[in-house]
């Protein structure tokens, strides 16, 4: 009996030392969390978590910025891990728990306030990228074998996140500046042909008028009302005068829808030759920052090139566009809750993994030890069970 107490004990020992191997080693896992501000919307988020969770973006990233003291073998389980998409979740701004608490009062009035907001901004003339924002940032969280390893790499994938974020904002604010300058391309020509018609109806028909007002004077002297539309279906009722200064207004309002087109083409032609250039230098870019950099640089370089007012007025539009983009992605997104250093390892603990392999290892040497009594008593219940 001592015997098999002993093999008890050893089979035990053996189970939680191969348990302290498995808890202290490879099974051993630190849980780090962090939340990035970024404020997004519906659409903005599924653009994003689908070119991070992208096993390709994440390689072309790791590459080009690796975390410090990556090996081969690390990068690839890395990319694994990001294209798994677990190591993200979006923080909605009002949550269900949320909506359960607040009145409907209270989160009608924070809604009139987001209004009132975008109002303020459109006042002002500040454009808005927010895409009616739902989320106010990620939780994001990374599991590895050291708690330190583990924060930093939390952070590693939130200035990965924010650099996917930035790279699709301006490839995205680029394309709409392409897609705009062309959509106005085709119908410049166009609206140029009809406002020169437009201009040259206007001065036959004021031409005509000042015949009429001159071959009759009196008409002058008996309607002296102002002006202030003379539209097709009244102009009948009104004298040659008061339609001569009408048809003289019409033709000052189309030369100025015409100086303003002028000046329309005269900015996009300019802004065509800066996208062409831009989209090439988007597409040597491996980050967010660097796409920023880059089309800096080639608004920069185009700044020497102005030569009106209206070239430089289009350069700053587009400038301010970007310097709205680099500010909510670059630097508005920040952590305001800086990924942890983990204290404690995640279940199950490496005592656990003693306890549990100790166990299993007693119970399996049980079995063997009285293998035959278990036999035995088997074959008894079958014999008792016919």
């Amino acid at each position: 009996m001592q015997k098999k107490i002993i093999i008890l004990l050893v089979a035990a020992t053996a189970g939680a030392g191969l348990g302290a191997l498995l808890g202290y080693g490879p099974m051993l896992r630190y849980k780090s969390e962090g939340v990035l501000n970024m404020d997004m919307g519906t659409s903005e988020y599924k653009r994003f978590t689908e070119l991070a969770n992208d096993a390709t973006s994440a390689s072309q990233f790791v590459a080009a910025f690796p975390p410090p003291q990556m090996h081969n073998r690390g990068v690839d389980a890395l990319v694994r891990v990001v294209a798994k998409g677990d190591w993200h979740k979006a923080l909605p701004k009002v949550s269900k728990v949320d909506a359960k608490e607040l009145t409907d009062a209270a989160l009608q009035m924070e809604r009139d306030g987001e209004k009132d907001k975008e109002r303020a901004q459109a006042k002002s003339g500040v454009k808005s990228l927010k895409d009616n924002a739902v989320y106010l940032g990620l939780r994001l969280t990374h599991t590895a074998s050291d708690p330190l390893d583990a924060a930093e790499m939390t952070t590693w994938l939130g200035v990965y996140f924010k650099e996917v974020a930035t790279r699709e904002a301006v490839r995205d604010q680029v394309s709409r500046w392409t897609a705009d300058n062309r959509q106005f391309s085709d119908r410049a020509l166009e609206q140029k042909l009809k406002y020169e018609f437009d201009i040259e109806q206007a001065k036959s028909r004021a031409l005509a008028l000042k015949k009429i007002v001159a071959q009759y004077p009196e008409t002058s002297t008996r309607d002296s009302r102002q002006v202030i539309d003379v539209r097709k279906d009244n102009e009948k009722f009104m004298s040659p005068l008061a339609q001569l200064v009408g048809a003289e207004s019409e033709l000052i309002e189309i030369t100025e829808k015409t100086q303003k087109l002028n000046r329309e083409i005269e900015q996009q032609a300019f802004a065509g030759g800066l996208l062409k250039e831009a989209e090439l230098a988007l597409k040597q870019a491996r980050s967010g920052s660097e796409s920023v950099g880059k089309l800096a640089a080639v608004i920069a370089e185009y700044s020497k090139k102005v030569k009106t007012d209206a070239e430089r007025e289009k350069l700053l539009s587009l400038a301010a566009d970007l310097s709205q983009i680099s500010a909510r992605f670059m630097s508005q997104a920040q952590f305001i809750a800086q990924p942890s250093v983990p204290s404690r390892p995640e279940r199950p603990t490496p005592l656990m993994y003693v306890v549990l392999m100790g166990g299993f290892f007693a119970v399996l040497a049980a079995l063997y030890i009285w293998r035959k009594a278990i036999i035995n008593l088997l074959k008894q219940d079958t014999q008792d069970a016919n």
